[in-house]
């Protein structure tokens, strides 16, 4: 049985409406529903990055160890209005009935409790999703997850070139500090905290 996540009931069973009508669920990821975001991610960090300044995990790290993973999935009762003059809409690669749908975007946190933080990780969406506020929706909705588990400090790594990126994490409160855990200073990353976390 897929957890739901915790504390995130956005609208009616924790279906978020702001995509064109389609619903919205956030859930955890349990397999290889959000290995294509993954290689997507994959490839454009290494196009901005050399592969030394890339630290990157996988899935399966996320799924397993002391990890939460969430996707965010199109639910499969609606249809997706995402149709462009060449590139008319697949409804009929969803899913029918209860299943879940696609997953279009994705975020993770690993934790170090006897430092208490826990760190962001692949924070992800699909490039015809984006720009519709899903990445602060799963911002919040991994923050959520983090206060539950008892820590109130999240950290990340990320690279200098990614502006977009850059300016959301600001924007919801994190600041700049020094490279904490296993990461060394690399003219090409920053380092972020946002400390105490607060309950929405």
């Amino acid at each position: 049985m897929r957890d739901k996540v915790l504390g995130m009931d956005l609208d009616a069973n924790q279906h978020e409406h702001g995509f064109d009508g389609v619903s919205i669920s956030l859930e955890r990821i349990v397999g290889a529903e959000a290995d294509h975001l993954l290689v997507l991610s994959d490839q454009y960090m290494a196009s901005l990055y050399p592969a030394e300044s890339n630290h990157l995990v996988s899935s399966e790290s996320l799924r397993t160890g002391d990890a939460i993973f969430l996707g965010a999935f199109i639910s499969s009762t609606m249809s997706l209005c995402t149709e462009t003059a060449d590139q008319p809409a697949k409804t009929d690669e969803l899913r029918s009935g209860s299943e879940i749908g696609e997953c279009i975007g994705c975020v993770a946190a690993r934790f170090y409790r006897e430092a208490g933080y826990a760190e962001i990780k692949r924070l992800y969406v699909q490039e015809i999703y984006r720009g519709r506020g899903l990445s602060r929706t799963l911002m919040s909705a991994i923050e959520a997850e983090i206060l539950a588990e008892g820590i109130d400090c999240a950290r990340l790594e990320m690279g200098i070139h990614q502006l977009e990126a850059d300016a959301l994490y600001r924007s919801l409160g994190y600041r700049d500090i020094q490279p904490f855990g296993d990461y060394l200073v690399d003219p090409l990353s920053q380092f972020l905290e946002k400390a105490p976390l607060k309950a929405a």
